[in-house]
């Protein structure tokens, strides 16, 4: 290290803030950090390690051979020529601006691999092609602090913008399936081919998008609405009547229906598969675990959305209209926390034997909901009957007894 430094501030390429003879004693640079017992960065001693040394040389011999001059050049006339050959080098990387703000250089590969994973999340092609040229610690690249933190948040708002599309999208397609069933059930249960607004479709549509915890920042798109009605309703035909738009189904639409009622045990059987995946996929992606309370809004924290409007559409059917007007809201997280506690990732493999009972099943701390574990913590203290809370454990109503007895600790 101590070579190093004498060897940079021989090419002058030391900043001025480091005089080098304050640290030599008369003995050398060595010997006066080994007496003080010297301490340095990791990230300062990089900036001055072998590899450093041989590329300032190169660059001292390439701008020297540049002028014409193969002799010696004097420490003084390097650090001339070497900012005169590297202008580049004094501005940010990000913005191109040098200004009056403090230059850092990237001296670590964790930088230059979080700056192209932001690149790519943002889309900056500009930037990317900047990359292209090699590493930012090969490059010496330097840049603003306000500017590496402005990419950082970029990435973040548009990874979290994508997350959010993403949730609404799935919300999204859940309320438009309730409205084509609604409007299904209305046309056969009234037996004659009903009227439908458009305006008051696009309103169902909205309130129950609402109720699913879904912000709109603007208004539902009603031509939008309607193009996607009429994808899912090959019978279904638009009329405009003033400023209002009717949906209605033509004459056809017996042999419409008909189709669409014929049912195909095996296509069911597809369909509900692909539920139940898409269901546990959400409920093992949203984990949350006993704090030892239970705070408002706990029970609805702690199941995703999809699984409480799949049980709701259980237990209320799946029209939007009786969505909309549901009284079995309580009923609907319970079964949903109950889903949730219950379910595994794997399953664990039955005995070879046949009179041997089947594996009790091991529940994850990660997947319990508050009413199991109010449930096992309310009978112990009513009770403390640990055969109770085991037979209900056992029933998958409650935790086990031992995790009562631990919660009771921890509490």
């Amino acid at each position: 290290m101590a070579a190093n430094l004498v060897k940079f501030d021989e090419l002058g390429k030391l900043p001025r803030t480091v005089q080098l003879q304050r640290l030599d004693e008369g003995q050398g640079v060595e010997a006066t950090m080994v007496a003080h017992q010297a301490k340095w960065h990791k990230t300062c001693m990089l900036q001055y390690n072998n590899t450093m040394l041989r590329r300032a040389e190169k660059r001292l011999i390439a701008s020297s051979s540049a002028f014409g001059s193969t002799d010696n050049v004097s420490g003084k006339r390097a650090r001339t020529h070497s900012s005169e050959a590297t202008t580049s080098g004094t501005s940010c990387f990000f913005c191109g601006k040098s200004g009056t703000e403090t230059l850092h250089e990237v001296a670590t590969f964790q930088v230059d691999t979080r700056v192209r994973k932001c690149a790519a999340q943002v889309g900056d092609n500009e930037l990317m092609a900047r990359l292209s040229m090699g590493d930012m610690v090969a490059l010496e690249a330097k840049y603003h602090s306000k500017c590496l933190l402005a990419l950082y948040y970029r990435a973040k708002t548009t990874v979290e913008a994508e997350q959010k599309t993403d949730h609404e999208g799935v919300m999204s397609r859940i309320v438009l399936a309730e409205l084509v069933l609604y409007i299904e059930e209305t046309h056969l249960e009234e037996g004659t081919a009903p009227v439908f607004r458009l305006a008051d479709l696009a309103k169902l549509y909205t309130t129950r998008m609402e109720e699913l915890g879904v912000a709109l920042c603007k208004k539902v798109n009603s031509t939008r609405l309607k193009e996607r009605l009429l994808a899912q309703l090959p019978g279904l035909r638009s009329q405009s009547k003033g400023r209002d738009v009717l949906l209605a189904f033509d004459e056809d639409i017996g042999e419409a229906l008909g189709k669409a009622c014929e049912q195909d045990c095996e296509t069911e059987a597809v369909h509900l598969a692909r539920a139940a995946q898409i269901v546990r996929r959400y409920m093992f992606e949203d984990t949350d675990r006993f704090r030892g309370s239970f705070p408002g809004g706990c029970q609805e924290d702690s199941v995703p959305n999809v699984l409480v409007a799949m049980v709701n559409m259980v237990l209320d059917g799946p029209s939007i209209k009786n969505q909309s007007h549901s009284s079995s809201r309580q009923a609907a997280l319970s079964i949903a926390q109950l889903l949730k506690f219950n379910s595994v990732k794997q399953s664990r493999k039955q005995g070879a034997t046949k009179t041997q009972e089947p594996p009790a099943v091991r529940h994850s701390t990660s997947q319990e909901t508050p009413l199991p574990t109010y449930v096992g913590l309310m009978l112990h203290a009513e009770t403390r009957k640990r055969g109770l809370v085991d037979k209900l454990f056992s029933l998958g109503l409650s935790i086990s007894y031992d995790r009562v007895i631990f919660c009771h600790r921890a509490i």
